[in-house]
């Protein structure tokens, strides 16, 4: 600073000399030593005059350190300020008591100088329990309010035994001077301030190191003025004075760290904490792995963290030149980001969004983004954003999908070839002996209908892998699902065991679907048949449907749903349910828990409804049954009446 410009104009224009803080020092100490000379003229004058100045002052920063902590409580995360600041208006108060009832005075005529000795050793007990104890405290949380009444009972405390109930130890007798009480009082509490002195250094981390200072330097001064107090006679004697002198510079090094660093410094004092965690909290974002950036409303990066450098592959240098994130997303991937702050302004929420981003040296990264907008008076000035490298995480993914492909096509393989082998031996077997039997007789219908059947069922197998590849041919048309699914139920319902209770129960005025009718039968004849399957006899299906508004968040935590209006088809079984292993393989092609090689199943059924633009899930717990959802998307909305809850079966 001193080679600035800006420094060499100061000095030259004569705001300030290039020794300034010299001559500042050199001012205190010379204002210091005035002052002295000046109370010791004043004491010459009349001792009196001299105590009372000396007291008052000690009351008026005692009564300042109270109000600055208290004004300063809600910001101060150093307990053992609070727990000082609520002392000093205990101390303050009764050393101002203490310079009232002082020989001469004349305020208290009924008391003499005992009471003013009495209350100077209460408040010096006071002062040292707090230096010792306040050290302790400074990480824990202690309510000021509480501290001000814990303090102001240990004064009302002195006051009772004083003057209410005069039974505080005798400390000082006219003509002999100090009790041995009161000497060996003085011992204890320079001793209480050496172990508080101690403690603060213990804790010096805690602290400013200016404030600890002070603060260190304050208790040596006041221990020594105790000391002084231990041997005079007279209450106008020579060490009477010297330990004044004494008192007044440890009050003023009490001002100086407190009052005055807490007003022309406050970031040393008030936010020490707040930069201690501003510190760990920067240590903490500089060392995630994730990257974190911050970007202002124009895209441009303003902030972001080692982490995020190397995922971009930029540096600090760049970042400070400034990085457009058009240099890091494509013509697409701009336009979703520009969608998503269009979503922010209008207080849309943020979801986590994919992104492929391009490196400064080209190469290609995915990232997932999540955003967390920044307002200050009702706009938009930043947005804070998390940047999750998951390149490798979705190469994984996909592994992983195309393995599960490839087991469900070997699944698949397996059983279309088991299936199709038993029905053509079938078939050559039937054959076979119509040719054997061609000779001797002729041949009727009824000795082809077993070939038939066969070819049938290999249709029936070919149109559920068509199914369930959603490479069928559909035809789609509007239908009212409220009476089409009853029409369905009506007639499953007479192939069902009688014990089973079929329940049916629509909404009012539900919207109409377009679907292929003979596709959608199929469909719910095979969910029907399953739950059938799980709750075996003297069970219960509940069968319902519902009109249901999936949201961008809805639609998020249910892959492959996407947001929009649907019908809800739910059938609902009280079975004995399914585990999570069974769960994830409910839509196999061939798969079962009953009889192996049943055939295509639910596969086919999610193959049919992922080509009507629909989705489907199963929830299920072991002990608590199965409910099989279907949202197949709204295609306009209907007024028509459904019947309630009714029993068809």
């Amino acid at each position: 600073m001193a080679n600035s410009p800006l420094a060499e104009t100061a000095s030259s224009t004569g705001f300030f000399p290039p020794t300034d803080s010299h001559m500042a020092k050199g001012a205190v100490f010379i204002i210091a030593g005035l002052t002295l000379v000046l109370l010791c003229a004043v004491e010459l004058y009349s001792f009196l005059l001299f105590h009372v100045l000396i007291e008052i002052f000690s009351v008026v920063v005692a009564f300042a350190i109270f109000m600055f902590a208290w004004n300063t409580r809600d910001k101060i995360h150093n307990t053992s300020l609070t727990l000082l600041g609520a002392a000093y208006l205990a101390i303050g108060a009764l050393d101002l008591l203490h310079t009232f009832s002082y020989k001469g005075m004349g305020v208290f005529e009924n008391y003499g100088a005992n009471t003013a000795t009495q209350l100077w050793i209460a408040a010096r007990y006071m002062e040292s329990a707090t230096l010792v104890v306040a050290p302790f405290l400074v990480a824990r949380k202690i309510p000021m309010e509480r501290a001000v009444a814990v303090y102001g009972g240990l004064f009302a405390l002195v006051i009772a035994t004083v003057f209410v109930w005069p039974v505080f130890p005798v400390c000082y007798i006219e003509g002999r001077g100090l009790t041995p009480f009161k000497v060996v009082s003085e011992y204890v509490i320079i001793a209480a301030l050496f172990a508080g002195m101690v403690t603060l250094f213990r804790r010096k981390a805690f602290f400013d190191h200016v404030v600890f200072r002070m603060l260190t330097a304050s208790i040596v001064l006041t221990m020594i003025s105790e000391l002084m107090f231990t041997f005079y006679i007279s209450v106008y004697g020579i060490s009477n004075l010297v330990g004044h002198f004494f008192k007044l510079g440890s009050f003023c090094l009490i001002y100086k760290a407190i009052i005055e660093t807490g007003l022309q410094q406050p970031y040393s004092l008030l936010f020490r904490e707040l930069a201690r965690s501003e510190k760990r909290y920067r240590q903490l974002v500089d060392n995630l792995p994730t990257g974190i950036c911050e970007v202002d409303p124009e895209f441009c990066i303003r902030y972001i963290n080692p982490s995020g450098l190397a995922l971009i592959g930029y540096d600090d240098e760049d970042i400070r030149r400034g990085v457009h994130l058009s240099a890091l997303l494509d013509s697409e991937g701009q336009d979703r980001a520009k969608k998503r702050l269009d979503d922010v302004l209008h207080d849309q929420p943020i979801e986590s969004t994919g992104y492929r981003i391009r490196r400064k040296d080209g190469a290609a990264v995915e990232v997932l983004v999540n955003s967390i907008p920044i307002r200050r008076n009702g706009k938009l000035t930043a947005i804070q954003t998390s940047l999750t490298d998951v390149t490798e995480l979705n190469n994984l993914q996909k592994c992983l999908q195309e393995s599960r492909k490839m087991e469900a096509v070997a699944i698949l393989a397996g059983g279309m070839a088991h299936e199709i082998n038993n029905i053509l031996m079938g078939v050559m077997g039937g054959i076979d002996v119509i040719r054997l039997e061609a000779a001797d007789k002729d041949l009727s219908d009824a000795d082809f209908e077993d070939v038939r059947r066969g070819c049938e069922r290999i249709a029936e197998l070919v149109r559920q892998l068509l199914a369930y590849s959603r490479g069928g041919r559909y035809r789609s048309e509007k239908i009212e699902l409220s009476e089409f699914i009853k029409q369905g139920i009506a007639e499953l319902a007479r192939h069902l065991d009688a014990k089973i209770y079929l329940a049916y129960d629509p909404a009012d005025d539900l919207p109409v679907v377009s679907a292929d009718s003979l596709q959608l039968r199929r469909v719910l004849a095979e969910v029907i048949d399953n739950a059938e399957e799980a709750v075996g006899e003297d069970g219960r299906i509940d069968v319902s449907l519902r009109t249901r508004e999936i949201d961008a968040e809805q639609a998020s935590q249910q892959p492959g749903l996407q947001p929009g209006q649907y019908v809800c088809l739910s059938v609902h079984d009280n079975g004995p349910g399914m585990d999570k292993e069974i769960l994830s393989h409910i839509f196999e092609p061939f798969f079962t828990t009953h009889s192996p090689g049943r055939g295509m199943g639910m596969a086919a059924v999610y193959g049919i409804v992922k080509n009507h633009g629909g989705w489907i899930g199963v929830d299920s717990r072991k002990g608590e049954g199965a409910t099989v959802r279907i949202y197949l998307p709204v295609l306009q909305e209907v007024s028509k009446p459904a019947p309630k809850l009714q029993a068809v079966g």
